[in-house]
C-alpha cells in the first residue's frame, strides 16, 4: 500500500530565499545581528507598533509576555481548547494553571462565552490564538478587562475591524 503523506509544516522556499539563507549561516551571526535588527525593524513598521522583539519561537514570546504580567503561581491564564501545546507550556513555565475552554465551531477560534463561564477571581491573562488567518474577536474578549495576550502566529497580516490583529 502506498502512503500519502500531507505536508503540514513544510517549509516552501524559493531560490532568494535559500541565498538569504545561506548568506545568514555564512555570517556566523544566525541568533543575532544586522538581520535580526532589519526583521525587528521592519516588522514593528509592518504592525504599526513602536518595538518588535524576535525571539526563537512563538513558546518564548508566550512565556516571555506571561513574565512581563507578572504571572505566576496560583494564578489562571484561560487558553483555547484547541491550539498547540505551547500556549500550556508557557503557562506551566511561570507555574500558573492553564484553564483551557472551548473554541467556536465557525472559526476555530477561543469562544468568548467559554471565556466568560471560566472566569474567576484568580483569572490574570487570557491568550488568544488567532486560528487559519482567522481574527478571533478581541472586542468581545476586552469587555472582561483582563489582560489579553494575542498569538499572531497563524494570522500575520489579518486584519479585524480595519487593524491589524496583535494590536489589541
Amino acid at each position: 500500500m502506498k502512503k500519502h503523506l500531507i505536508e503540514h509544516s513544510k517549509p516552501t522556499l524559493d531560490t532568494v530565499e535559500y541565498k538569504k539563507i545561506l548568506n545568514i549561516l555564512k555570517s556566523g551571526q544566525i541568533a543575532q545581528g544586522p538581520q535580526v535588527i532589519k526583521f525587528e525593524t521592519d516588522f514593528s513598521r509592518f504592525m504599526s507598533v513602536k518595538d518588535a522583539v524576535a525571539v526563537n519561537c512563538g513558546l518564548s514570546a508566550l512565556h516571555l509576555a506571561l513574565l512581563a504580567l507578572g504571572i505566576g503561581k496560583n494564578d489562571e491564564v484561560i487558553i483555547p481548547s484547541y491550539v498547540c501545546t505551547a500556549l500550556f507550556h508557557a503557562v506551566q513555565y511561570v507555574q500558573a494553571k492553564a484553564v483551557n475552554v472551548d473554541v467556536n465551531l465557525h472559526d476555530g477560534n477561543i469562544s468568548s462565552e467559554a471565556v466568560k463561564r471560566a472566569i474567576t477571581k484568580k483569572t490574570k491573562a487570557i491568550i488568544v490564538a488567532h486560528m487559519f488567518g482567522c481574527p478571533a474577536d478581541i472586542q468581545a474578549l476586552k469587555k472582561f478587562k483582563i489582560p489579553i495576550i494575542e498569538d499572531c502566529a497563524q494570522a500575520i497580516g489579518a486584519k479585524q475591524q480595519g487593524q491589524l490583529v496583535g494590536g489589541c
